[in-house]
């Protein structure tokens, strides 16, 4: 099986952690991985997904609301933990939208990745 052969199935699972099945690229490649050494069938596969994604998807309180396309961090080829989401108000002056940072941490090395999204 392909990740394009269970695509659609496959988001609408992968989409209740607040992640995205193609991106960031690293995403794409982590479940490609996934469906093309899955021994089972398609329904197997879906179950196995949602079964692992609060190990895989790991967060400290919310999943992320993306003002935009979901774009979870990765880092040495897996998902990064999502440490929280900063709103940032358009008020405030900095963006000249509403604005969030998403914050990310690899707790094996210490790495940090931001993302600004703007709505």
């Amino acid at each position: 099986m392909k990740l394009d052969d269970i695509y659609i199935d496959l988001l609408k699972v992968v989409s209740k952690a607040g992640a995205d099945v193609s991106a960031p690229i690293e995403s794409e490649r982590f479940f490609s991985r996934i469906v093309e050494s899955f021994n089972g069938t398609r329904e197997e596969l879906l179950r196995h997904v949602e079964a692992n994604l609060g190990r895989w998807f790991k967060r400290v309180d919310a999943v992320p609301r993306w003002l935009q396309e979901a774009e979870w961090q990765f880092d040495e080829d897996a998902p990064m933990v999502f440490i929280g989401q900063l709103n940032v108000p358009r008020t405030a002056g900095y963006f000249h939208d509403d604005a969030a940072l998403f914050v990310f941490l690899n707790p094996k090395n210490g790495k940090i990745k931001t993302v600004i999204q703007m709505a």
